[in-house]
């Protein structure tokens, strides 16, 4: 029996057929080797564009097999990597497992021409081998891991490259693999231990000339390789000298500008708030973008959601977009237009907001049938609710026409009210997509962390040239939310229509949960795609309900108090309000050096093996102290002390500590700030206390 990626592949071939007439100049003349595939990893000028040779993308995982179709049974299953899985999450067995575990598996098997463009795991035990070309002799046979995140030191043999944390995006690796004939790779493992997988793939119409990768390509690509590591580590300059214009926006107006005289491209986009607090009107200021006499915008979203993060300001960079620490907001997709563009502002606030915009605005050629509008559209849904017991598919981008997917953001809000990431993580759910006559998603996979290039629901705050998560209120995953990913090497064409899904599967049940996304897509025009002119209920202040922590799951068998409760008389700290924070409210407490601060935690019996742990702040400013239970310092990790500094914005952090005794009764909770000449502040949430 055809798996179902194999069947996807003979829908490619025929595909392709359709797309070569579809894709102006065909293959062309230019060799695709790693060089000009290294070009295109921050080339956002081609993306516009349909002038080079024809391609899909598709992807390979480890989903779980018992998927097959909506209408059956296992549409939402979830043994897709953890080990054990009911059917094997590979394309072929290649030999069974033996009574320890161990087997061999076929990841996948695709004929040329294409190239590997991402691979990514959450952990894969084992090794792989893989072939190029139908050759005997692997390229690479080695730790499963190395290669998917380490791929450039694997491929040359040099474990000091340079370059090889570049090209890797958190759990992502980006190098590309060319291949003429054939790409193989197997996987050689136990089964029962963890082996998450995705591959993702573009394939070729057979004519294409594609040169294979070679060992020497580290030399013959030297220069190409280091420009683009130094491209995806760096934030990229600004495309020239762009001069800001205030705009004022009363309470419930709207203001319009045109830009005619085309065919142009807006290079650059950049927005600043003058007036106003972001976390509160960015969301109600909507943005609208009318490219040559559209009826329907081809842009509208939030001015803040369009950005990749929000709500409000949340600073980091990227290749399309960067927000910076002064409120600047900028967009580098570039936006071509035949005629005119038309931007229109709505404040939907009641405040008055002041605005300043600035853009790269030049003159560019329009060729019909291959020159492209640049869309976003915003979704958002308020009131869900997020189950474990019953998932389904959130629809990301719904559309008919000829296009490419370039970028897709999540902004959620997540009122779970337990207190670890194992237990309040929404995102268990896989991405779906659906590409032209797919009767199986080309793209099916593994986690909506894995699809935004991170892992085991990380809480961290990070920003990669190609994804990140600029927000993350915590603690774990509670809060609000926001991730990105662009697809900028691994666009994502599609020339009849595409359907983009995410599920939605909780680790709890959590009601009142809201998810907006947002995705940007290059398309002719005459798309038809799924908009919905947005409301002002879209648009709503997300109330953010009182909430106390809830031992679930990974908290299971603690027991919570708020820290103002504990806290001895005569201690200098004061309560401030907090809406995100349990109860509604932090201790506030000015760590000066050599400061100290008590609390007395009470147990009804003594124990002699526990754990403490501490929910508190993170925040610019934040202090750093070391933690004493009856006088005996408690361990957290390798540290005895906590840091509480972030570097843009609060986040509400677990640290739970090494064993530590308990006596019965009073126990003497004494936190003493460190001896820097200028410490800072910390805002605590909570304790917790468990007996092992």
């Amino acid at each position: 029996m055809l798996s179902n990626c194999t069947l996807r592949h003979l829908l490619s071939v025929a595909l392709l057929l359709i797309m070569a007439a579809c894709a102006g100049s065909g293959p062309g003349s230019e060799t695709i080797d790693t060089g000009t595939l290294l070009r295109e990893m921050t080339d956002l000028g081609r993306l516009s564009r349909l002038d080079g040779p024809a391609y899909r993308a598709v992807q390979y995982s480890s989903y779980d097999r018992r998927s097959r179709s909506r209408d059956e049974e296992g549409w939402f299953a979830n043994s897709d990597g953890f080990g054990g899985e009911p059917i094997p999450g590979f394309e072929a067995v290649l030999k069974e497992a033996d009574s320890a575990g161990l087997g061999e598996y076929l990841i996948c098997d695709v004929p040329g021409p294409g190239v590997v463009q991402r691979l990514w795991t959450a952990g894969l035990n084992g090794t792989v081998r893989v072939y190029l070309d139908n050759t005997a002799s692997p390229l690479y046979e080695g730790p499963a891991e190395d290669f998917f995140w380490k791929t450039t030191t694997c491929l040359s043999g040099d474990a000091g490259r340079p370059d090889s944390a570049a090209f890797r995006q958190f759990d992502a690796g980006y190098f590309p693999i060319a291949f003429a004939e054939h790409f193989r790779m197997e996987w050689i493992g136990n089964i029962r231990e963890i082996h998450f997988y995705q591959i993702g793939i573009r394939l070729y119409e057979a004519e294409t000339v594609v040169r294979s990768f070679r060992a020497r390509d580290f030399d013959d690509f030297g220069t190409q390789l280091r420009q683009t590591a130094d491209m995806l580590n760096g934030e990229p300059a600004p495309t020239g000298d762009i001069q800001f214009t205030d705009l004022t926006l009363l309470p419930g107006a709207s203001v319009v500008l045109t830009f005619d005289g085309g065919p142009k491209a807006i290079r650059e986009l950049s927005f600043r708030m003058r007036e106003g607090d972001p976390e509160k009107l960015l969301r109600k200021c909507l943005f609208s973008v009318y490219f040559d006499g559209a009826s329907v915008p081809q842009i509208q979203a939030p001015l803040g959601d369009f950005f990749g993060a929000a709500p409000g300001l949340n600073p980091f960079h990227s290749i399309p977009f960067s927000v910076h620490a002064d409120g600047t907001m900028i967009c580098r997709y570039i936006m071509p237009f035949a005629r005119e563009a038309r931007f229109v502002f709505e404040n939907r606030s009641g405040e008055t907001m002041g605005l300043a915009i600035g853009l790269d605005l030049e003159a560019s050629e329009w060729i019909e049938g291959e020159t492209m509008h640049f869309r976003a559209r915003w979704h958002m849904d308020h009131g869900l609710r997020a189950s474990h017991e019953q998932p389904f598919d959130i629809p990301y981008f719904l559309a008919s026409g000829t296009g490419r997917l370039v970028g897709a953001a999540a902004h959620l809000f997540n009122p779970s009210e337990a207190v670890m990431s194992w237990g309040n993580w929404w995102g268990e759910g896989d991405e779906k997509i659906f590409v032209d006559r797919d009767s199986f998603p080309s793209f099916f996979g593994t986690g909506s962390e894995d699809y935004f290039n991170y892992s085991w629901s990380s809480e961290r705050i990070f920003s990669y040239a190609y994804c990140g998560q600029p927000r993350n209120d915590g603690p774990g995953n509670r809060g609000f939310v926001s991730n990105y990913r662009w697809h900028i090497a691994d666009d994502i064409p599609f020339q009849e229509n595409i359907a983009f899904y995410m599920e939605l599967l909780h680790h709890g049940e959590v009601p009142g949960f809201s998810y907006g996304r947002m995705v940007y897509a290059y398309a002719l025009p005459g798309l038809n795609d799924w908009f919905q002119p947005v409301s002002d209920d879209d648009l709503r202040d997300i109330a953010v309900p009182a909430w106390e922590p809830l031992a679930y799951l990974g908290s299971a068998g603690y027991a919570f108090q708020q820290a103002e409760s504990l806290l001895l008389a005569g201690n200098s700290a004061v309560t401030v309000p907090d809406d995100l924070a349990s109860g509604g409210s932090l201790l506030r407490w000015r760590a000066a050096p050599g400061a100290t601060l008590r609390f007395n935690l009470r147990v009804p019996a003594e124990s002699g093996a526990a754990r403490l742990g501490l929910t508190l702040a993170h925040q610019p400013g934040g202090g750093t102290f070391s933690v004493y239970l009856n006088g005996q310092p408690v361990p957290f990790g390798r540290q005895t002390g906590i840091s509480t500094h972030a570097d843009h914005r609060k986040v509400l952090q677990n640290h739970i500590s090494g064993p530590v005794s308990l006596k019965k009764g009073a126990n003497e909770i004494r936190l003493e700030a460190g001896d820097a000449p200028l410490d800072g502040v910390v805002d605590l949430d909570f304790f917790w206390i468990r007996s092992e």
